[in-house]
């Protein structure tokens, strides 16, 4: 029987494992330090308390049980891997054979270096401890209880997003939605981008649309001007302006999240492992990299990292993996784009479907709690906690 180890219960990790539970000549062990996937793609509603803590969350071993396979979950953070002994060691200093590997890591808020306070004074979204954080402060802002002080000396409470990418706009736009219908006018949200415009790179139609209603609900954007220095109550840009803070959350870019080893393998500048056509870690035919740790790159372009991509890694490994068992032909790997669907606050969303049809407003937001639900149902069997 093939024993494929899978380090990392993400979306591309968990898609990996549902693909290779179907054939049972495959025993699957699956490392993770957590019990529990988060589902970072629904980390605006949670942040701004519109979800609740089960609503972005899949419980590890229910999701095991239900599956009924050949598979085992460790609660162990892997801390290293040798590819010539074939071996991966847990941080109970534990040795773990395999003939297949699978690094699905994912990543981390990549705070920039040269801002070397920016970690020490924001918060991040990108695991759940730290959504929680900005969620229960968020709460705590819209009943009021830290407001008080601001009340008497009739200030306004400032909450800035760092980064206008896709979560950042998220993140804003569903907590103003949020304030303007509780009707909360002495709060300002404030979104800060070193890029001219909001969803930078994407498509004219998407990025108008997001800006029309940003402004709509009165979401003030400081953009075209990097992010210099940050101290506990102000954030300082690099073209001379300050924005004063009383909560601010970063949610600009992702760092890869890497595994010791005993070889050196080449990495991008967002720390994520070069791989080949196949997904397979560069140098190595046995060991595939997916979801946000791998650089993938496809008709010479960088594919940017998505939930969508990792889904579709993480099934390709699976399959490739099997059709070696079953000696058949395995060809590249080849990304496809089904669109983009973007939650701008309450029932608003915009999006592309298939790259091409853009539709905005409560149709969007349909679609996009659709898709959401049926990303789900490819768990079914979970009983989410």
């Amino acid at each position: 029987m093939k024993k494929v180890i899978i380090i990392g219960a993400s979306y591309a990790g968990l898609y990996a494992i549902k693909e290779l539970s179907k054939n049972k000549d495959i025993e699957i062990l699956l490392f993770d330090k957590k019990d529990y996937h988060y589902i970072q793609v629904e980390s605006y509603g949670f942040v701004a308390t519109k979800y609740s803590i089960s609503d972005v969350t899949i419980n590890i071993n229910k999701y095991i049980e239900d599956i009924n396979s050949n598979i085992k979950f460790y609660q162990e953070e892997i801390i290293s891997f040798d590819a010539e002994a074939k071996k991966v060691v847990s941080s109970k200093n534990i040795s773990y054979m395999f003939d297949e590997l699978i690094i699905a890591t994912g990543s981390l808020t990549n705070f920039p270096p040269q801002v070397p306070n920016i970690q020490k004074y924001s918060k991040g979204i990108k695991t759940l401890q730290k959504a929680c954080m900005v969620s229960e402060s968020f709460d705590s802002i819209i009943n009021k209880s830290v407001l008080k002080e601001k009340n008497k000396n009739n200030m306004p409470y400032n909450i800035v997003i760092g980064g206008a990418g896709l979560s950042g706009v998220e993140v804003a736009a569903e907590m103003a939605s949020l304030l303007k219908d509780n009707d909360s006018s002495n709060i300002n949200i404030f979104i800060v981008d070193g890029m001219k415009t909001v969803l930078p790179n994407m498509d004219e139609r998407l990025i108008n649309a997001c800006k029309k209603r940003l402004d709509n609900l009165n979401i003030r954007t400081y953009l075209g001007s990097f992010i210099n220095d940050v101290d506990e109550s102000s954030i300082y840009l690099n073209d001379g302006r300050k924005i004063d803070y009383d909560s601010f959350i970063f949610t600009g870019g992702i760092k890869a999240v890497t595994i010791n080893s005993e070889k050196e393998y080449e990495l991008n500048r967002l720390n994520q492992y070069i791989v080949d056509e196949y997904l397979q870690l560069k140098g190595e035919k046995n060991i595939f990299v997916i979801g946000d740790a791998a650089e993938v790159i496809y008709d010479n372009e960088y594919i940017a990292p998505t939930a969508q991509l990792a889904i579709q890694a993480g099934i390709y490994v699976a399959k490739f993996i099997k059709n070696d068992l079953s000696y058949k032909y395995n060809e590249a790997f080849i990304p496809k784009s089904n669109g983009v669907l973007i939650s701008l606050g309450g029932s608003y969303a915009i999006g592309l479907v298939y790259n091409k049809l853009f539709i905005k407003g409560y149709l969007a937001h349909k679609l996009k709690h659709f898709v959401t639900f049926m990303h789900k149902s490819k768990f079914k069997k979970i009983r989410v906690s």
